[in-house]
């Protein structure tokens, strides 16, 4: 049995929770002096990766990215280990869920998430954008940092009501330009000019933020189509009129959603700051503004105390709910318990596709 490195004895593994792209992701634990732990997320580079250079090196720059930041409503990066041939970046773990699966789990109750909840996370996404896209080097330089593929399920929700953007899987940073950059994000999240493979810049990001709270409001997906979708089509659908969903949504947001999903970037919003003050003032003249407490008491009240369980749905079919392990190749890391179905950031998978 080969023998763990030193680094990698800071951590053990407690489960296996999903795999997709190049990672399988763990719950674990970091391990210290007289008993200490602290639960962790354990990304490994999968073994089929680990002997090509330039996936390897996609993987350290996803590392070196997400470790400079240190922001509130961005998963934090703590480490990037080594195992022999194994590689590891470990992130922050935060009990809850995404914000697919609080969309769908809401609309499966009839309970939809509340007009103040909504744009509370949205400012607090726009915020760790704010942050991220503003990144400098010690010299002021800025770093160019875009995330590339913010869309529901990199959106996390705690049981405490944080809100945190994940996975940095595609983000590009200036000074880390390569070739591999060029794999797009997901269809319908991603903003026109990044589907038509053009240069993009931070207001891309914005885009993305815009269609995930539109849909969270609408109930359903906003832009469809697949890789094969030419660009014009999967983006000609007219707007529906959110006001006229629901008499919760003030009509001014109508006007503030027509810009930030404006096909065009120089007719949106210019900055994450910008998009962020636009909607607190909404907020503020409507008198909905919200809290953390104030998410994480309505997101207890939607699914539960247990963020455990936020994932699972009664009344879908326990068939539905299993992971088949036996698919996932042998040389992956030791596992213990059996996994439950999760999303690649180390949040419950939805039962529905995104």
């Amino acid at each position: 049995m080969t023998t763990p490195s030193p680094a990698m004895r800071r951590y053990r593994i407690e489960r296996y929770l999903t795999e997709g792209g190049m990672g399988a992701i763990y719950l674990g634990k970091k391990l210290g002096a007289v008993g200490f732990e602290r639960p962790v997320v354990l990304k490994q580079l999968l073994p089929e990766f680990t002997t090509r250079p330039e996936f390897r090196d996609l993987f350290f720059r996803e590392a070196r990215i997400s470790a400079s930041l240190d922001h509130v409503n961005i998963v934090r990066t703590y480490d990037l280990v080594r195992s022999d041939d194994t590689l590891f970046i470990v992130m922050e773990y935060v009990p809850g869920t995404d914000l697919r699966t609080i969309s769908w789990r809401a609309r499966r109750k009839r309970r939809p998430l509340s007009t103040a909840a909504v744009l509370f996370v949205a400012q607090e996404i726009l915020m760790g954008l704010a942050y991220m896209h503003g990144k400098a080097d010690p010299h002021g330089q800025s770093l160019g940092i875009i995330h590339r593929d913010v869309s529901p399920s990199n959106i996390l929700c705690s049981v405490q009501g944080e809100v945190k953007l994940s996975d940095f899987g595609i983000a590009k940073a200036t000074a880390f330009a390569s070739v591999f950059y060029k794999v797009r994000g997901k269809v319908g999240y991603m903003s026109p000019e990044q589907a038509r493979s053009e240069v993009i810049d931070a207001r891309s990001d914005l885009f993305s933020v815009a269609v995930c709270v539109f849909e969270t409001f609408l109930g359903s997906r906003l832009f469809v189509g697949d890789l094969q979708t030419p660009p014009e089509e999967v983006y000609s659908r007219e707007l529906p009129s959110l006001s006229q969903l629901t008499a919760d949504i003030p009509p001014e947001l109508d006007q503030v959603f027509a810009r930030a999903l404006a096909p065009d970037p120089d007719s949106r919003f210019q900055s994450a700051l910008e998009f962020f003050q636009t909607l607190r003032n909404v907020t503020q003249r409507y008198g909905i503004g919200y809290s953390t407490k104030d998410l994480a008491n309505e997101l207890n009240s939607l699914l539960g105390p247990d963020p455990e369980k936020w994932a699972h749905d009664e009344t879908v079919s326990g068939d539905t709910q299993k992971l088949d392990l036996n698919s996932a190749p042998g040389q992956r890391a030791q596992l213990g318990k059996e996994a439950n179905p999760v999303s690649s950031s180390g949040y419950p998978v939805p039962l529905f596709p995104e």
